[in-house]
């Protein structure tokens, strides 16, 4: 049965346990297993050389040190991997997205939302949702950061992070860890399969703690990172799009 903990302190969030169906955390699980192939290394929004890298290979060493200090795991971009209309893998195919879709429009978390201060009645009128799949093995990690785009504000307003993994929980770590007005005022969350946390992804300061794991690939610590928002144009690259009919 879902829970719902609407919390003020270190910084506005709710929490969300049994966020899917059981069935569908399943499902969801086993997507994100099955997608192994696919992952790859993630990347630092406005790393250090960026799309101005010439390839040198003392650049490549600069950067690839910069996004090691910061950040280390691996990501599926979702939206992209299912949008490629070059091959057959179409949204549809994901249950993964389809069950994110269907539990963020049910009347009962909209209600929910509804009710509480601050930016979270807005989920219920967003437009737009951008969709990430990480994974932690050994020794990964995402240090202190926070989700909004400065030239695009609106398209990133809300954060959720939901968490799967196999059960019982084969790695040690990889708490999601939020802040307040400062770095020492913050609040860790174990990530517990089907347990979902929302936040103001431009304000609310976050990290995923270092993950202790020696196990095979498919005990890994699962997170889906997703965004909500509004978009006023559709622009080339642009991921609105939802088969409920909501995110278009």
């Amino acid at each position: 049965m879902q829970q719902i903990e609407y919390k003020e302190s270190p910084s506005p969030h709710v929490v969300v346990k049994n966020f899917l169906p059981s069935p569908a955390a399943r499902e969801c699980l086993a997507e994100a297993q099955w997608l192994e192939p696919v992952y790859q290394e993630a990347t630092v929004m406005g790393e250090w050389g960026g799309k101005y890298d010439d390839g040198c290979e003392e650049c490549v060493a600069y950067r690839n040190t910069y996004r090691k200090g910061i950040r280390q795991n691996k990501v599926v971009y979702l939206d992209d991997h299912y949008n490629n209309t070059t091959s057959e893998r179409q949204r549809y195919q994901s249950k993964l997205l389809g069950h994110l879709e269907t539990a963020l429009t049910q009347k009962n978390i909209q209600s929910e939302f509804n009710r509480l201060p601050h930016l979270f009645p807005l989920i219920s009128k967003t437009t737009h949702m951008e969709t990430i799949l990480s994974s932690y093995g050994k020794c990964d990690f995402y240090g202190w950061h926070v989700d909004g785009i400065p030239n695009s504000p609106a398209s990133r307003m809300i954060t959720c992070v939901l968490h799967f993994n196999t059960e019982p929980q084969q790695y040690e770590g990889g708490e999601l860890i939020l802040t307040g007005d400062s770095l020492s005022d913050n609040l860790p969350y174990s990530p517990e399969h089907n347990t979902a946390i929302f936040f103001d992804s431009h304000k609310t300061v976050h990290a995923v703690d270092e993950t202790t794991f020696d196990g095979d690939f498919k005990d890994s610590r699962f997170s889906i990172n997703l965004w909500l928002g509004f978009s006023s144009k559709r622009e080339e690259g642009d991921t609105e799009f939802n088969f409920s009919h909501k995110y278009r």
